[in-house]
């Protein structure tokens, strides 16, 4: 009786553990591939100077947030799954430029006066309407809220 209740358990388990690859896609067009395409894309990569000013000129009216930060920092590690938190939860548009990913994305943060990371500025109507520097995501979803 044990080894028949361990087996079904062992099967129940394995079953779970794949069942994901045997989902149907969502059909095309349907609210659940819209839903799951913004969340893919929620937040936006820059990785050149004519990226970033189509996606400025582009995001019109609505508040764009960009995180300037380098695959080598820690604070910049630690803010990034708060960035995705927060570009799920704010009707905005998030933008990242990882300056060292790209010689045309390090350009990008000299021409935008960064000079620390990580680093977030705030755009509304084609102008710079405020900026942060540091790792602190309370401050980071105040100005945020401040400027929706």
């Amino acid at each position: 009786m044990t080894r028949t209740l361990l087996y079904f358990f062992l099967l129940g388990a394995v079953l779970l553990s794949v069942s994901d690859a045997f989902v149907a896609p969502p059909v095309q067009g349907s609210r659940a591939s819209r839903v799951q395409l913004v969340r893919q894309q929620a937040v936006v990569e820059a990785s050149s100077p004519d990226d970033f000013d189509k996606l400025v000129t582009g995001a019109g009216e609505k508040l764009l947030i960009v995180d300037y930060s380098t695959t080598w920092c820690g604070p910049c590690k630690m803010m990034a799954p708060k960035f995705d938190e927060m570009s799920s939860r704010f009707d905005a548009v998030f933008v990242k430029v990882i300056g060292d990913s790209t010689p045309e994305a390090g350009q990008l943060l000299k021409r935008e006066g960064v000079r620390s990371v990580p680093a977030f500025h705030f755009w509304k109507n084609g102008k710079r309407v405020d900026s942060i520097s540091g790792a602190d995501p309370e401050r980071l979803e105040d100005v945020i809220s401040q400027n929706i």
